[in-house]
């Protein structure tokens, strides 16, 4: 059966951010094929969960009879949380920072940054990394994100999360609860931030020996 490797980028970045560059080489080298969709096509601000979610969904379906391992950073982890928990063919996800609890995270950093507006403002300025300026977020996106906020994230596969234990995006306490409800999930704390960065090279290695090890 053949082995896919889908690579989720994070919130605001792009395939070629350097987590997704630095996977894309590595994997490249050791013969395995890694698809690294642009989950934005194009059109940051009218960017949705579900449109994100279709879109790692239609590279799945251009596979027939293949074993999928899904890779996410931050918001990535968490699209390929919700995609692993309706696809069978994923076998095994290994992700970095997810970002779970992203309308609840959203919502309080909104109410922070525009304290004088009387509900939700029409957009909200989000700097991206890969334009390296700020640009606006249509705010549709957290009523969109509303219908997969109660999704329960329960099946049962292999799943391996390293996440920054300096993180101040997403808080590693939300890694923690998830590996700790789950048997399937390991949870490996690092002295990093939320970029990872300064672990870059081990990062790679161990999501390798982990698809390995699961036989993926």
């Amino acid at each position: 059966m053949k082995t896919v490797y889908i690579y989720c980028h994070g919130f605001a970045s792009s395939p070629g951010s350097q987590k997704a560059t630095a996977f894309a080489q590595r994997f490249r080298e050791r013969g395995k094929e890694l698809i690294v969709p642009d989950l934005e096509d194009g059109d940051f601000r009218k960017i949705t969960i579900s449109r994100q979610v279709e879109k790692i969904t239609g590279v799945l379906n251009t596979f027939s009879d293949a074993k999928v391992g899904l890779i996410g950073s931050s918001m990535g982890g968490y699209l390929a949380a919700l995609v692993a928990q309706m696809r069978q063919e994923v076998a095994a996800q290994y992700l970095m920072c997810p970002g779970f609890h992203f309308l609840e995270r959203w919502q309080e950093r909104v109410a922070r940054d525009y304290p004088d507006v009387n509900g939700l403002p029409a957009a909200i300025t989000v700097y991206h990394y890969r334009y390296d300026r700020p640009l606006e977020l249509d705010t549709g996106i957290f009523e969109d994100a509303r219908k997969w906020d109660t999704r329960v994230l329960d099946r049962s596969l292999p799943t391996r999360i390293v996440h920054g234990v300096h993180d101040d995006t997403v808080p590693i306490q939300q890694s923690r609860d998830f590996a700790a409800d789950r048997s399937w999930a390991s949870l490996v704390e690092l002295d990093s931030d939320h970029g990872l960065l300064s672990h870059m090279d081990w990062i790679v290695e161990d999501c390798l020996k982990f698809f390995a090890r699961e036989g993926v």
